[in-house]
């Protein structure tokens, strides 16, 4: 999803407070960030309706390859304390043929394969908010200082929630490498709309 040239960012995760109720969803699938520009693939005569069909056929067929496919191995454990994610899985993902960032299926987070290793730089790492499990339903909610750790291995590096910004879709900026050791987190907003993305920045301590 990254290392080329960037054009749609993140897609598919919602917010709210602490005191939301989970809500049961259908889970279906994201596109999470787009890197390269979409290409015009439709013969003239073809309608932008029946462009937008081809287009939507072709992300399901995705979908359901990707879930067939194997599991991948777990690359790391988060922990976020005050959201209540403990050990949850991360699995690296890169991007498919159209550029669209993958993301891992189920109550996981995915963490982007052509951003720096955990602990190395700009790590980058994102899930859904409202399916799936919604891991990120409550990134909302951390605010500068609170504490997110990842557990590589036997090592655990703790990072600490220096902010967030509200970005679109396109302002992939967000996944520039970085000389500092940092976390960029990833999901989307509003709420069950999804139309930018929610992006909280955590450094290594």
């Amino acid at each position: 999803m990254i290392a080329l040239s960037v054009a749609l960012l993140l897609a598919g995760i919602p917010a709210s407070g602490l005191g939301r109720p989970p809500v049961k969803r259908v889970a279906t699938s994201k596109t999470i960030l787009a890197t390269t520009t979409p290409s015009s693939s439709a013969s003239p005569t073809a309608s932008a309706t029946e462009q937008a069909a081809a287009d939507k056929a072709q992300r399901n067929a995705a979908a359901v390859v990707a879930a067939a496919a194997p599991p991948t191995p777990v690359t790391a454990r988060i922990s976020i304390p005050l959201i209540g994610i403990r050990n949850a899985p991360v699995y690296d993902r890169g991007t498919d043929a159209r550029g669209n960032m993958l993301i891992a299926p189920g109550y996981s987070v995915t963490h982007f394969a052509f951003s720096a290793p955990f602990g190395a730089g700009n790590a980058v790492i994102y899930g859904h908010d409202d399916i799936q499990g919604s891991i990120f339903g409550h990134l909302y909610d951390l605010r500068p200082g609170d504490t997110v750790r990842i557990t590589v291995g036997t090592e655990t590096q703790s990072y600490r929630v220096t902010g967030h910004q509200i970005v679109a879709p396109t302002a992939v900026s967000v996944l520039a490498p970085t000389r500092d050791a940092r976390l960029t987190i990833i999901t989307c907003w509003p709420y069950n709309v999804d139309t930018q993305r929610w992006i909280v920045t955590a450094v290594k301590t």
